[in-house]
């Protein structure tokens, strides 16, 4: 499936912009951030299924809660994890150079570290590990299997991960609305403070709207995949029987 398909998809629900702007907002909660996860996570399944639209209504509330937060913690686990993980080694160093006054030994370590750090994010995106997780999820209901390895085995198998990058760069264009209103946060934040605040504040939520849109092209074009690979008799599940 190309990005255009998956577009079609989404705009073939006649209420796709609600459904997104209320994703949205309930974005900006925070908290509310595995309802969003949720709703694309049952989008994949879907798709994967042979409905790719309409996008699922909003209701089921807890289940979609769930269901979000185990989709969450996949991508925490390959992405915000290792982030964490690199600030605690900061911290340490810091630490450290404070007392034996190691400035040199910072000064060259940290952009190491750093540059590791960004290639190893930068890898696990293009290598779709997120979306696979999400894909594994959906298909065995197993968040244990999801937040495994078994995700980066998958999205790195021979036979698949050809296709998986193929999705990765087909989805790219998707995310050029997020990044436009993302510059335009930037921007917003040069204005007097008082007037930033609101336009900054609707700013994110368009910001978020577009995020999730993004999400939902991610998901169609991945459980397409899925389902190529299935018929191809490249499936996951073929290839461990085989």
């Amino acid at each position: 499936m190309n990005l255009r398909t998956a577009l079609d998809n989404i705009h073939r629900d006649p209420f796709w912009w609600r459904k997104i702007m209320i994703g949205g907002a309930l974005m900006m909660t925070i908290v509310g951030y595995p309802f969003a996860a949720g709703l694309v996570v049952v989008n994949m399944d879907n798709a994967r299924k042979g409905y790719p639209t309409p996008l699922p209504p909003w209701g089921d509330w807890s289940s979609r809660y769930l269901i979000g937060l185990f989709a969450g913690l996949v991508d925490f686990l390959f992405f915000v994890l290792p982030l964490l993980g690199t600030a605690v080694l900061f911290f340490c160093v810091g630490i450290a150079s404070v007392i034996t006054n190691a400035d040199a030994f910072v000064t060259t370590v940290v952009p190491l570290v750093l540059g590791a750090v960004a290639v190893f994010e930068v890898l696990m995106f293009l290598s779709g590990v997120s979306a696979v997780g999400r894909l594994i999820f959906a298909e065995e209901g197993s968040p244990e299997a999801a937040m495994s390895a078994e995700s980066l085995r998958e999205a790195l198998r021979p036979r698949a991960r050809r296709h998986y990058l193929r999705a990765r760069f087909a989805s790219l264009p998707a995310y050029l609305p997020a990044l436009a209103v993302g510059a335009a946060i930037v921007g917003a934040a040069q204005i007097p403070f008082g007037t930033a605040v609101p336009v900054i504040l609707i700013l994110i939520w368009v910001f978020l709207c577009a995020l999730l849109y993004a999400h939902l092209a991610v998901a169609q074009i991945y459980a397409a995949t899925d389902k190529h690979l299935t018929t191809q008799g490249l499936g996951r599940l073929e290839s461990k029987i085989g």
